[in-house]
């Protein structure tokens, strides 16, 4: 497809040019409609992107009069430069040691191809020999480029007094040398390129100007012209004859099988940039990153539109390339904030005036392009790290369903004290539904199996809203206790298919960053359900009707998981549950760990209560704490990046231990309320990492089974800890009791750095 017509940034005279060039939908009516103005933009645009006498071969008959004209006379001086061109390579053959020639007329294939200046690559100290050479022959060696060349020495000028008229083929226009010590500067472009080290030891020989010149083979000029065009994409400096001239190569092209496969992602970069340029084959687009692949349906056509409204969108396919976050930085400064000014061989070439216009149009250039590249870099990193329909689908349903549990679990435990209920029953109750969890874990994966996930997600939001409004209506130990139970039966398929529906809504490079941000949802959905249960009981004097309000609010997540599509289901007879050294290694921390939280977490509440805190304050805690857990878990991928996903999950754990420590020893509201925060944000902050670990090492057709052996293990724990919590509370208090569990969780975090480091 054609591609310019529709890029209004291009005015209209280049545009046409460009899209009379196009391979498989060639426009050149286009240029039949120009006026004369802008024929004069189209002209002075093929001028300097050296297609002038590209676009008279394919288009001479839709050009004006004047325009075919002043074109031909083009050709005809050029014709004359040729000639000089092959008198220079006859001379520098004689004159030099041996070379390989680079770019211009070796790319033979290609009919009005304009050439300024000779390329020429010489291995070893042979390069300077050359240089030396040409210096005593009279060239003029021209500082060009000193604190940025990559791979070539100072530009070689011969001795002229020729001044620059504007006109582009001038056969008089002195023709300078480059001579290349390298094919590639991994160093200054702080990408790599293996392989092109081997390029000279496959030259072959052409004739060309009337000697046979030592040339890259053939795939090596196709690798060498899409490096070079990768380098200039990288600087913002694109030249769209280069990107036409692979556009041309590629119609029969094959892979080099010597090429490694890192060069030839590089190529295949070149090769989609020409593709969507000037159409032909589509080579090597399987071989792209997504962020490649990105950046190319956002800004394939930025490298043509920078002349003309200036941006830095290059940024953005770069970075991914890179090695290290050092890099990344070095390059962002360099690109975004040049230290540097044009190459000063621009003074020789055009003349001072020139170039101080040129250098301020630079300048002009750089500080318009900032905002636009911020812009457009939040834009493609947003399409870069985009989460998909099915998640956000899911996280609304989430919401929804916690935003009623919230308010739900807030006042449950109130309501038992209310019916007279002490810290043991209370424990009874919670340690019943997470016995209740645990019994209902195991079938779970199997009903999400048969099911499918969607399907179990819609059965656990109406049978949990469900068994809460049978929960707030009855009264007497045994109902309650048994409601618990099967409460936590039915909750038990949330806790299994949570992380499988968040791995098959994205891909594993995106989970960390998918956990973090339904974590981080979770807890706003809260911040906002915490702080509307505390101050509720304003509105609903009767607690039963508040928790029954909660319960209809959760039962509305199913609005929105109706939606959920094309998420991944285990086939029918597939073995659901994995066996793995590693995740039986990993149990057995995980269930330390949760031992020591479920030791406290049902008693959050019952914990303020007995502080002193009425239950505003109660929610404006809780709601607190979701805003810091939020913060945390936002910063989890950071720490998991900075530390690794194994040692950042076990700071977050130690960080824990200290929180329930504190909450041991901090009896005054302000420091049990500061400890609080600190113990809920770390706990919670480990979740991503806890989650991404068990998904990673698991194969997805087993992920539902997978997250219910471990809720299995985690259920199992937290009812023993309820239990077991509730008692000590009622006898000891909460300084001891918490203190066992802050050892506990240190425990953990020691096993989990013993056991799963290898």
């Amino acid at each position: 497809m054609n591609r310019w017509p529709d890029c209004p940034l291009i005015p209209p005279g280049p545009r046409a040019a460009l899209s009379a060039l196009h391979l498989d939908d060639p426009r050149p009516e286009a240029l039949a409609r120009l006026t004369d103005d802008d024929w004069r933009a189209a002209l002075a645009y093929t001028d300097r992107a050296r297609l002038t006498l590209v676009l008279r071969d394919v288009a001479r008959d839709a050009m004006p009069q004047w325009v075919r004209e002043r074109v031909d006379s083009d050709a005809a001086k050029f014709a004359l430069k040729t000639e000089r061109f092959d008198r220079l390579y006859r001379d520098l053959h004689a004159r030099l040691p041996e070379f390989v020639a680079l770019k211009g007329r070796t790319h033979a294939a290609l009919p009005g191809r304009v050439q300024y200046d000779v390329d020429l690559y010489l291995p070893g100290d042979t390069v300077h020999t050359a240089q030396t050479a040409l210096i005593d022959a009279g060239w003029n060696s021209v500082d060009e480029m000193e604190s940025f060349s990559t791979d070539h020495l100072p530009v070689l000028m011969p001795k002229n007094d020729w001044k620059w008229t504007g006109d582009f083929f001038d056969p008089d226009m002195p023709i300078p040398v480059e001579l290349h010590f390298r094919f590639w500067n991994d160093e200054t472009e702080r990408v790599r390129a293996p392989g092109t080290e081997e390029f000279w030891d496959r030259r072959v020989t052409r004739r060309i100007g009337g000697v046979d010149l030592a040339v890259l083979s053939p795939p090596d000029v196709v690798a060498f012209a899409s490096l070079h065009v990768l380098k200039h994409v990288f600087r913002g400096s694109v030249n769209a004859l280069h990107i036409y001239e692979i556009a041309r190569m590629l119609p029969g092209f094959e892979w080099d099988e010597r090429h490694p496969a890192r060069l030839r992602e590089l190529q295949a970069i070149a090769f989609r940039l020409a593709h969507e340029w000037f159409g032909g084959p589509e080579v090597g687009s399987e071989l792209l990153s997504p962020a490649a692949q990105a950046w190319f349906r956002q800004f394939a056509l930025s490298p043509a539109t920078q002349q003309f409204v200036p941006n830095k969108d290059h940024l953005w396919l770069q970075l991914p390339l890179l090695d290290t976050r050092a890099d990344a930085w070095r390059v962002a400064r360099k690109r975004l904030l040049p230290g540097n000014l044009p190459p000063r061989a621009g003074i020789v070439q055009t003349g001072k005036r020139r170039y101080l216009r040129y250098t301020l149009e630079r300048l002009r250039h750089h500080a318009v392009s900032l905002p636009r590249t911020a812009g457009s870099g939040i834009r493609f990193w947003w399409s870069v790290n985009a989460l998909g329909a099915q998640f956000w689908r899911f996280l609304l349903s989430a919401a929804l369903f916690n935003f009623g549990l919230f308010i739900f679990v807030l006042h449950y435990n109130l309501f038992l004290l209310d019916l007279g209920f002490r810290e043991d029953f209370v424990g009874t109750v919670n340690s019943a539904m997470r016995v209740g969890s645990m019994a209902g874990t195991i079938p779970a994966a199997l009903v999400a199996q048969r099911f499918g996930l969607r399907n179990a997600l819609l059965g656990t939001i109406l049978a949990t809203a469900s068994a809460e409004c049978f929960r707030a209506l009855l009264g007497a130990r045994m109902p309650l206790a048994t409601l618990a139970f099967l409460s936590g039966c039915t909750f038990a398929v949330w806790a299994v298919i949570l992380a499988p529906l968040i791995a098959g809504a994205v891909g594993e490079k995106r989970r960390a960053t998918a956990f973090s941000v339904f974590f981080a949802c979770m807890f706003t959905t809260g911040i906002v359900g915490n702080w509307v249960a505390g101050h509720a009981i304003a509105w609903f004097p009767n607690r039963r009707a508040l928790l029954l309000t909660g319960a209809a609010i959760s039962a509305l997540g199913v609005l929105p998981a109706l939606g959920l599509r094309g998420l991944p289901r285990a086939p029918a007879g597939a073995r659901v549950y994995p066996r793995s050294r590693f995740l039986a290694l990993y149990l057995i921390p995980f269930a330390l760990w949760h031992l020591a939280t479920g030791a406290f977490n049902p008693f959050n509440n019952v914990y303020f209560k007995r502080l002193g805190f009425a239950d505003q304050r109660i929610g404006s805690v809780f709601a607190l704490s979701q805003i810091c857990q939020v913060a945390a878990l936002l910063c989890a991928p950071f720490v998991i990046r900075r530390f690794g996903l194994l040692p950042g999950i076990v700071l977050m754990m130690g960080a824990t231990a200290a929180g329930l420590g504190a909450l041991a020893v901090g009896p005054t509201a302000g420091a049990a309320t500061a400890a609080y925060f600190a113990y809920m944000s770390f706990q919670w902050m480990s979740e991503p990492g806890l989650n991404t670990l068990v998904m990673n090492h698991v194969d997805e057709k087993q992920r539902s089974g997978a997250s219910a052996m471990i809720y299995v293990v985690a259920f199992g724990a937290q009812a023993v800890a309820a239990a077991a919590g509730g008692a000590i509370f009622t006898r000891f208090g909460y300084g001891p009791g918490l203190t066992g569990a802050a050892l506990l969780a240190l425990a953990a975090a020691v096993l989990f750095r013993a056991l799963l480091k290898s």
